[in-house]
């Protein structure tokens, strides 16, 4: 097991958590698709109104990753509201750099969703959400090693997005 540490994210590990943030747009094939800057990174989780929630796994001081960071992963999730069920928490992403997953890897990540649960329990959430793509096999066991339920499979869902462009469409249409 990696004795890592899970602590909140602060405003000095934003310039890695989108170093992170990047890696994982790389391996998914949708670098292009992280196109937001630091700063709104920044601003969306320790301004005026937080946006997001964002733990960190850390390694014991003096081990580093072979990008010579102490993070080694993290969780970040939102809060959404389900008319059936109350509050839920929704990750976005759950990561976990490449060299400290398999055995050690699955540790941290479910360090990781461990938090989120015991913080997710702790605002009074009843759910948490995540979506993850078909083809990534091993993040779907892993979630289901972890207690999930595949709603597709299960129920059927279809999971839709409107971009900023349909929103700005549907804004203005009359």
């Amino acid at each position: 097991i990696m004795n890592c540490i899970i602590r909140p994210c602060t405003v000095k590990d934003c310039k890695v958590i989108l170093q992170l943030i990047k890696a994982l747009g790389q391996m998914t094939g949708s670098d292009v698709c992280v196109s937001f800057p630091g700063p709104a990174l920044r601003e969306d989780g320790f301004g005026a109104q937080p946006m997001y929630d964002c733990y960190v796994a850390e390694l014991p001081s003096g081990q580093n990753s072979k990008k010579g960071d102490s993070i080694v992963g993290y969780v970040l999730s939102t809060y959404t509201y389900s008319t059936w069920k109350g509050r839920n928490v929704y990750i976005d992403n759950l990561y976990v750099r490449p060299e400290f997953r398999g055995m050690a890897g699955q540790q941290i990540g479910k360090q990781l969703m461990k938090k989120t649960a015991e913080v997710a329990l702790k605002k009074g959430c009843s759910q948490i959400r995540m979506h993850v793509a078909r083809w990534k096999e091993n993040e779907n066991r892993f979630l289901t090693c972890c207690g999930s339920e595949n709603l597709t499979a299960k129920e059927g869902w279809n999971l839709f997005r409107f971009e900023e462009d349909t929103l700005w469409r549907l804004a203005a249409h009359n």
